[in-house]
């Protein structure tokens, strides 16, 4: 599927939308779609180096410093709009409500191609960066507006995603329409933040950095803005470190609070005890995790929580103010701490810095487990697919051409701007479909036609495969799977039809196994464990066994054991029948038929046979092991040498006996 993300702010900004947006493109490159990231273009100071990204389209914006880590951008751009268009998308998912939200909305009417939209953040708590006198009157009508946007842009899309089911509620209260919510958490990349991926090095650079050596650190790591609330954390220290102050308290990131907190920690003199980091990358966020003992966060604008999903995913517990859209994430006592009253923080540091934490850590990395971004990105998929569908469509026959072997080219235009699809479809399918110029088809309809036309390419090319070698129903559909773009409904039918004109038959092709394996002498054992990678089912494998002749595994094993013996007549009688029935073995015949074979083949003891062996065995041990060994020792050696290659004893004596005396 071709993808079009839109969204205000993208990598290298450090926030949840821009962490979600990358995180969901990466995973769905990984499951085998194309992507295109549309966002704004990087700032001009900017340190980070674009030409490493794939498929990122970065139109011309604006940083807003009131909102920090993000640019307002053009709501339209012909460049843009243009490469778009090329990449030609089929969903278009929009992270964010400003500039390239907007524009992302205005592409989809453009391109005729459904929408879904991520409502990632609740609005309402960022009222008072448009109101800087504090009016609640003004604050009224704020909200008011937004609740109006966030019903617009819920309702005018094919699909609403949500982080949590109180987002869910509280867009409903606002007189949300929309029928297609689907609440599906925002994944991670836990792997990035595992404790076995730990940058020890760059930990202890940062614990020598920061002064942290023998001190208990406490982490916030975000946006640093009022509805963070962080002082509320600052003023809970300044009563902890009365009481306990092998304290440090990380704050990790920018934003438009940022130098005012640096000078509300010097006015509170509490500056030794509070480490600002400042704005990090994205590979240094998970160090700043790992040197610490705990997070902690008093935030009031949360929709999910990701950076506590990402902590615990570190291996670290946390502290969260008590919010209903944490409740699915932090299990209080268990994997970290609520609060509902400030007072309560500084008493729940100090039980914090006391505690063994190790179960607090284990509980965290188990919830941490169920955000997979993996998981996510399978989520949205459905979303994409179920969009897809709600999105009507009209299809217009412009014109058929016909190519070779009862093909045709069938054009069909699908929008009022004559963008075109064509199809290869039969002679038959057109007669059947009453295919014409100018003949009207809906979207259910075009997609039966297109799942015909993709089974047709898929079936001849199964039949190319089928004209070099056979295949089982499970290396057939790997083969097509490989080899082109179809789902697996798609897949299915190709592999019934080849069926049912008996092209594939996993049975036959089990007993041809059987009988080839046989031929090349080899056994049963192998051949099953063969067959089921090959992917056939044990029932047939088990009809085949009871039709098979065990007489001709035998006859095989028989004739094995036969060209063995034959071709090593210098080995010892006893060592000789070792290493057949270890050949025998490994090449897959079951105990029962190697045992019968062994105990009915006529294996001659040869006396001077056996005499040429052992003397030739003897000098090769007394060659190898003289240098190292002398006398009594080098004797004793040679004996467990030849004895471990199954010679009698009293012929290993009467050699020894022969050659020294002829040493003498």
């Amino acid at each position: 599927m071709k993808i079009a993300l839109f969204s205000d702010t993208y990598i290298p900004d450090i926030n949840g939308v821009a962490t979600s947006t990358n995180i969901l493109r990466n995973e769905l490159v990984n499951l085998g779609h194309d992507v295109l990231v549309v966002t704004s273009e990087l700032p001009s100071d900017t340190t980070y180096d674009a030409s490493q990204d794939e498929q990122v389209l970065r139109v011309p914006g604006l940083e807003i410093q009131a909102l920090y880590g993000y640019r307002a951008c053009n709501i339209f751009s012909f460049k843009g709009m243009k490469e778009i268009k090329r990449f030609n998308p089929e969903v278009i998912h929009v992270q964010t409500e400003f500039g390239i939200g907007i524009f992302g909305r205005i592409a989809g009417e453009y391109l005729d191609i459904p929408v879904v939209y991520t409502y990632h953040t609740m609005w309402t708590d960022y009222s008072h960066y448009v109101n800087p006198i504090n009016s609640e009157t003004v604050d009224a009508v704020v909200k008011k507006v937004i609740t109006k946007i966030s019903k617009f842009y819920g309702n005018s899309c094919q699909g609403l995603i949500v982080p949590s089911n109180k987002t869910k509620e509280a867009l409903l209260h606002y007189g949300l329409k929309q029928k297609n919510v689907y609440t599906i958490p925002t994944g991670l990349e836990l792997e990035r933040f595992s404790i076995r991926n730990k940058d020890d090095v760059l930990c202890q650079e940062l614990i020598k950095k920061y002064h942290l050596e023998g001190h208990f650190v406490l982490t916030f790591l975000g946006r640093i803005a009022p509805e963070k609330s962080i002082t509320v954390i600052i003023d809970a220290l300044k009563e902890v470190v009365k009481i306990n102050d092998n304290i440090r308290f990380l704050i990790v990131g920018g934003g438009p609070q940022l130098d005012e907190l640096k000078e509300y920690v010097k006015n509170d003199h509490i500056e030794p005890y509070v480490i600002f980091t400042g704005p990090q990358s994205g590979k240094m966020v998970p160090a700043h995790y790992h040197i610490s003992n705990m997070f902690i966060s008093a935030s009031l604008s949360e929709t999910q929580g990701l950076t506590y999903i990402e902590a615990m995913a570190s291996n670290i517990p946390v502290i969260a103010r008590y919010d209903d859209q944490l409740v699915d994430v932090i299990n209080d006592g268990e994997n970290g701490f609520f609060f509902k009253d400030e007072s309560e923080l500084p008493q729940l540091i100090l039980k914090a810095m006391s505690m063994d934490l190790n179960f607090l850590k284990q509980n965290a990395l188990k919830k941490a487990s169920e955000y997979s971004g993996e998981t996510f990105a399978k989520n949205v998929l459905e979303v994409y697919k179920k969009a897809i569908l709600t999105k009507e469509y009209i299809y217009k026959v412009v014109s058929i051409f016909p190519v070779k072997n009862n093909k045709n080219e069938v054009s069909f235009s699908y929008d009022e701007n004559d963008s075109a699809v064509t199809l290869e479809l039969s002679d038959k399918i057109i007669d059947q479909y009453d295919l014409h110029r100018g003949k009207i088809v809906d979207r259910e309809q075009f997609n039966t036609l297109k799942d015909l036309e993709q089974i047709s390419r898929a079936y001849n090319k199964a039949l190319k495969y089928l004209s070099i070698k056979d295949y089982t129903e499970y290396q057939m559909r790997k083969k097509l799977m490989d080899s082109g773009d179809y789902d697996d409904a798609q897949l299915d039918a190709t592999i019934q039809l080849l069926s049912e004109k008996n092209l594939i038959n996993d049975k036959m092709y089990a007993m041809n196994y059987f009988k080839r394996c046989t031929r090349l002498g080899i056994g049963h054992n192998k051949a099953i464990y063969n067959l089921r990678n090959y992917g056939i089912e044990t029932e047939i494998i088990d009809m085949c066994l009871e039709e098979l002749d065990d007489d001709e595994e035998y006859q095989a094993a028989l004739l094995l054991i036969n060209n063995y013996y034959q071709r090593n007549s210098t080995i010892s009688y006893r060592n000789i029948q070792r290493k057949i029935k270890e050949k025998l073995f490994l090449k897959g015949f079951t105990n029962d038929i190697i045992d019968k074979a062994m105990a009915e083949y006529d294996f001659e003891y040869d006396l001077d046979k056996e005499k040429a062996a052992l003397e030739k065995d003897y000098f090769k041990a007394h060659h190898r092991y003289e240098k190292k060994l002398k006398g009594k020792d080098l004797k004793n050696k040679i004996i467990d040498t030849l004895l471990k290659k199954g010679y009698n004893y009293e012929d290993i004596k009467n050699i020894l006996e022969v050659k020294e005396k002829n040493d003498e």
